[in-house]
């Protein structure tokens, strides 16, 4: 059986439609979850314990090290179990967490990017994901790529919205595991509100989401196929 460690850093801020996926009939059987809160302070697993690990988003950044110092421990964990051939997926501050543990560089981006945005594939090898669909995006901070990383996407403010390093290991800066419901959460985790910009969607237009969870479950499921492979 495959263990899936999960890294969670917000309320709500889980796996989404991932969890239909792994608890499919066809393949429950062969995977076992289990979630780490690190923001209620939980211990972060040993690389020992767990063969997929899925690095969830959060509303911190990753270099937010002096307000949240178990992102030192998390990003040397990922570090670990990437160098030691294991399944990583990234999302949002995942994928940040991914690129920062493999030594890029994680910065400011000109204006937050929140809402249904189109992101634009730039690897044809990544037949999982579409040439272009409007996808969720909710984030600040981007990456930049780690060194042999492979860029497969891209958006109208955000150079690279995803990259893969190998077969096993991808991050993505956008949220594919959205489902009914996400936004809320999301938008719960906004304690201050949304922020103003030209890329930021209202409260309605990001509640407005019933045309665009089912192509971003395909391709989030398209992926995991993938990966199970």
């Amino acid at each position: 059986m495959t263990r899936v460690k999960i890294l969670q850093h917000a309320e709500g801020e889980w796996i989404g439609s991932m969890y239909d996926w792994f608890t499919d009939a066809s393949r429950h059987r062969h995977f076992n979850l289990s979630t780490v809160r690190l923001d209620h302070g939980e211990a972060l697993p040993v690389a020992d314990s767990f063969d997929w690990l899925l690095v969830m988003g959060g509303p911190m950044s990753v270099n937010d090290e002096s307000v949240y110092p178990w992102l030192i421990e998390e990003k040397q964990l990922i570090r670990q179990v990437i160098n030691s051939g294991k399944t990583v997926l990234g999302i949002c501050l995942g994928g940040q967490l991914i690129a920062a543990a493999c030594g890029a560089e994680i910065y400011r981006n000109t204006t937050s990017e929140i809402g249904w945005f189109p992101i634009i594939r730039t690897d044809p090898e990544v037949n999982w994901l579409p040439e272009k669909a409007e996808l969720l995006s909710w984030h600040g901070d981007c990456f930049k790529l780690p060194e042999g990383a492979r860029s497969f996407a891209t958006s109208a403010i955000t150079p690279f919205q995803g990259f893969s390093l190998g077969d096993r290991v991808w991050a993505l800066q956008f949220h594919l595991e959205v489902k009914s419901g996400t936004v809320d959460a999301f938008l719960a985790c906004e304690t201050e509100g949304l922020p103003d910009g030209e890329y930021v969607q209202s409260e309605a237009q990001l509640r407005d989401d019933a045309g665009f969870l089912s192509q971003s479950q395909v391709a989030m499921h398209r992926l995991l196929d993938q990966l199970m492979v």
